[in-house]
């Protein structure tokens, strides 16, 4: 087992980075960071620091390279230090990323048994609000939806639509939501778009299939999204989670069925590590190394980190063995970051 997840760990940074060209600028050290001994006081600009990180690094390789986040909208606010009654935007965070993906604003999958899955209303007021504030500084707005049946998509698809948001349905039946399949409802984007994507400001909608399990070979996941005309489309860096995309499978995702030009991001979770991903050693787990707190709740081969120490934003950022230094010199337009709400595990005190 050691010596398969060395051989993965290896062949995943030969591939990241070997195949991709050399930066054409000089080399990038290390960001500052936390001290190791350090704790941090205030989860919720941890982590805005840490994205913020990827942020600058990613884009001086290259000035377009797009940053989304998977939640995170309470840290678009900042608390009064002097009246914690009082918040204003947090506009130095908010200048440095693209969008953010909402999940479950409207519909959300069935949790711990019960079968509502509307959102509550004042949850779904306070994403609203959020969102607002996003929206008004420029921020691209993505939903996630799930649906049970036909109609409950058609309903998120209006209300969304409505709000000038960048709408996605997935069917889910059960807690157990994967996205592993191109829906069938709608059977064409929404608002089928024939431009050329550059950027996310004539983006219409979204594909998020982030588990290629279904697909035997990589060519033939490249060619299910090349029979679709998203806009733009979220996939894994590893191929049935274990061999990274080549390059070539990439950039063939990058090209809509009718030939214009799409963005393809990549998806990484910054808020856990995963068992599962290249820069897991087999002597890992909970406490070792202390980055690595308690595993997540019904998922044993995630844990939640403390994403403000240096050995973890070390794999995440800042240099070029870095996670996200392989995915922009694989080709990737951007990226989505998943994990962002974890700070909230922190800031209960776990």
């Amino acid at each position: 087992m050691k010596i398969l997840l060395i051989a993965l760990s290896i062949g995943f940074l030969n591939i990241f980075l070997a195949q991709a060209q050399a930066p054409q600028q000089p080399p990038i050290t290390a960001l500052p960071e936390i001290p190791e001994g350090q704790e941090q006081a205030e989860p919720s600009e941890a982590m805005r620091s840490l994205i913020r990180d990827i942020s600058r690094y990613a884009r001086r390789y290259n000035r377009y390279f797009t940053i989304v986040t998977q939640g995170g909208l309470e840290i678009l606010e900042k608390t009064d230090q002097v009246d914690a009654t009082r918040s204003s935007p947090a506009n130095t965070y908010i200048r440095s990323i693209d969008g953010i993906n909402i999940r479950g604003l409207n519909y959300h999958p069935p949790f711990d048994g019960k079968k509502e899955i509307e959102t509550e209303r004042k949850s779904k007021e306070n994403m609203l609000r959020l969102a607002n504030i996003a929206q008004k500084r420029g921020l691209k707005i993505f939903v996630t939806d799930y649906y049970a049946n036909l109609k409950i998509a058609q309903k998120a698809y209006r209300f969304n639509l409505s709000k000038g948001f960048i709408p996605f349905t997935a069917e889910s039946l059960g807690s157990d939501y994967t996205f592993d399949k191109i829906p069938t409802f709608p059977s064409r984007p929404i608002n089928e778009n024939p431009k050329n994507m550059i950027g996310l400001k004539s983006a219409k909608n979204f594909l998020q299939l982030t588990d290629s399990a279904n697909y035997d070979r990589q060519q033939d996941f490249v060619i299910a999204l090349s029979n679709t005309n998203f806009d733009v489309v979220v996939v894994d860096v590893f191929h049935k989670g274990r061999q990274p995309f080549k390059k070539a499978a990439i950039q063939g995702m990058k090209f809509k069925k009718l030939g214009a030009r799409r963005l393809v991001f990549a998806y990484m979770n910054i808020g856990a590590a995963e068992s599962y991903r290249y820069y897991w050693k087999d002597r890992w787990k909970e406490g070792q190394p202390t980055f690595i707190s308690s595993a997540t709740p019904g998922n044993p081969d995630k844990y939640y980190v403390e994403f403000w120490r240096p050995s973890w934003r070390k794999i995440i950022t800042g240099n070029t063995s870095s996670y996200i230094y392989g995915i922009i010199k694989q080709g990737f337009d951007g990226v989505l970051l998943g994990g962002v709400d974890n700070y909230k595990f922190f800031d209960s005190g776990g």
